[in-house]
Formats: structure tokens, sequence, C-alpha cells
């Protein structure tokens, strides 16, 4: 039965001891990996969460125990036509999730201009007549716009409750590969660097590293995938933390700046050229979500899925490649 758009859904959750005396409105994130806490409080702010009934603030601490309700508008019809025509690169899919290779480009959720154009809006359109009453597809992990590769969406609340308890538990792993300027003198190693906000409000969106005790614990595990005599690196990262930019600005602070990264010093966009005259370009910054572990929801079997490198990356790293292997002289 397709879900009655003029009906909003509910996700209820019961507070555990892990989460006893958490801010509300950091349980709500808590809940929802693919929502900033800005819109966590946004959703509070507008009534659309209870604890156990009743309206609370942001600041008001939970208890183990309580019921903590975030109550959520389904899409529009609107919302859900406008997905039809946005292809979706469903690499594994059941009653519980769709797992999909997100292409360069695509925003996720709903937000500013973009509100009809997202990768939500073509899974609401997927799923608009699978589905029960009362469930809608959401996301458990976001990339940013111009990343590339794999996302899980959960179909259920079950489903959701159990994917989320499995990335606080850090169950979940992901790996991503990145190609940065110069060349990482280590094979592989970890970067552990605090970040927290960019005091520049400047750009509301930059986060910076914070040392000095007003910064988040942040760590990144790295491993050098190739290097390339242009002056570039091919890396693989692994986020053992989930801080908004961390992989982008962890490969900055230690000098190596993910290509076509300007918020982070990689520059507006990568252009090459050969000695026999043949270039390449990128003009998204170098970041590919590339596999995704965990335990399935229902069964609980473990599950590792991959995204292959949208082929715009592709393209410059076998360009790179082919250039490497004519000794051409680094360029940095």
């Amino acid at each position: 039965m397709a879900t009655d758009p003029a009906k909003p859904f509910d996700h209820d959750f019961t507070v555990g001891p892990s989460r006893d005396r958490f801010r509300l409105d950091v349980f709500i994130k808590s809940m929802f990996p693919s929502l900033s806490r800005t819109k966590a409080q946004l959703r509070i702010s507008e009534g659309r969460v209870t604890v156990n009934g009743f309206p609370r603030p942001a600041n008001w601490r939970v208890l183990a125990g309580d019921r903590v309700s975030l109550h959520y508008p389904p899409p529009d019809l609107a919302s859900a036509e406008a997905g039809r025509h946005i292809p979706l690169d469903i690499i594994y899919e059941d009653d519980d999730l769709a797992v999909v290779n997100k292409p360069p480009g695509l925003v996720v959720h709903p937000v500013g201009r973009h509100r009809h154009d997202t990768l939500l809006n073509a899974l609401y359109w997927r799923y608009r007549d699978l589905l029960p009453e009362g469930e809608s597809v959401t996301l458990a992990n976001r990339l940013d716009q111009h990343t590339s590769g794999i996302v899980l969406a959960v179909k259920n609340i079950r489903a959701k409750r159990i994917i989320q308890e499995g990335f606080e538990r850090r169950e979940m792993g992901k790996t991503y590969f990145a190609l940065c300027h110069g060349l990482i003198r280590d094979d592989k190693g970890e970067i552990d660097l605090p970040i927290g906000r960019d005091p520049d409000e400047s750009d509301h969106c930059r986060m910076a590293i914070r040392l000095g005790g007003d910064g988040k614990p942040s760590r990144t595990l790295y491993r050098v995938e190739e290097r390339f005599a242009a002056g570039f690196t091919l890396v693989g990262l692994k986020p053992v933390t989930g801080r908004q930019h961390q992989l982008r600005l962890h490969l900055s602070a230690i000098g190596h700046p993910l290509v076509a990264d300007p918020r982070y010093g990689g520059g507006d966009r990568l252009e090459l050229r050969g000695l026999d005259g043949g270039s390449v370009k990128l003009e998204r910054h170098a970041l590919h979500a590339f596999e995704l572990t965990f335990r399935h929801p229902g069964d609980r079997r473990n599950m590792r899925l991959a995204a292959p490198l949208a082929s715009d990356l592709l393209e410059v790293i076998e360009w790179l490649r082919k250039e490497t292997n004519r000794n051409i002289s680094p360029n940095r």
C-alpha cells in the first residue's frame, strides 16, 4: 500500500542506557546520522519532537526508558513525482534496504534550492507504491553533493533502528578513495586531529583543526593505493569517527589536500596535459565512498558492498597511470 501523502509518519525510539542524560538534539542526531545537529534542533523548534508525548526544548535531558518521537511529514506528491526522471544505480536492494551508487553532483537531501532534484526524491519515486502505510525511505549515511559513491537507504523503522545501533557501536565500516596532491611518504598511517567549526564566520560550512580542547576527537586511517609520477597519490581512507568534512580536512592538515577541493586548499579544478598533447580534467573534489560493511538488520548476515569509481575520477586515475608508465617527472 502506498503511503498517504496527507498523513505524517512517526519515528519512535526508546532511550537506552547508553544514551541516558543525552541532550534531546544530540539524541535525535544520534538516531539519524544523515541529519545534522542544526537540522535536529530545527525539527525540535518546529514542535516535531516529543518526549513521552510532550514537546521539549533542544537542551532537554532524556532519560533511559523515555519514549522519543519524531513526527515527520512524508514527501508530498510533487516531491515524489520530481524523482521520476532521476536515474538510480542500485547496487543492492531487499525489503529492508536499498544501496545506491550516487553520482557526483547529485544532492542527497532536499535543501535550499535543491527541493525536487535529490537522491531522496528519486528513492521516494522508486518506492512510492511498495512500502506499507506509515513507512518511508530515509538515508542512513550522507555524502556531500560532489562526493560520489555508496549511500545506504533504509525502508522501515525497525531496520533504521538496527542500522543506527550498528553505527553507534561502530560496527559499520566505510572505505573511501581519495586522490590528493603530492606524494604521501608513508604507506599507511593514522591522522588523529580534533575538528570543530572554523571561527571564520565568512564560510559557515567550513570546519577546522581545533587544538586546545575545543575540537571533537577525529581519527582517520589511511593506506596508500598508488603514487603517480605527476605528483599525486591515490589513498584509501577509513574514518574511525564521522565529523563533517573529516576526510577532506585531515588530508589538508597533513599537507596533501584533496584534488579539486577549493574549501581546503586543493584548487578549484584539476586539468592535466601530457607530453603527447592528451589532457584530462576534474571539476569536483576527488572523493569517492567506495565500500560499506555492516550487518543486515534482518538476518544479521555480514554485508560488504562496493560502488565502482565514478567515470570522471576513474578517467583521471587511468590518465595518471598512463603518464606514470611513461616516466613523466613529478610536477609539483
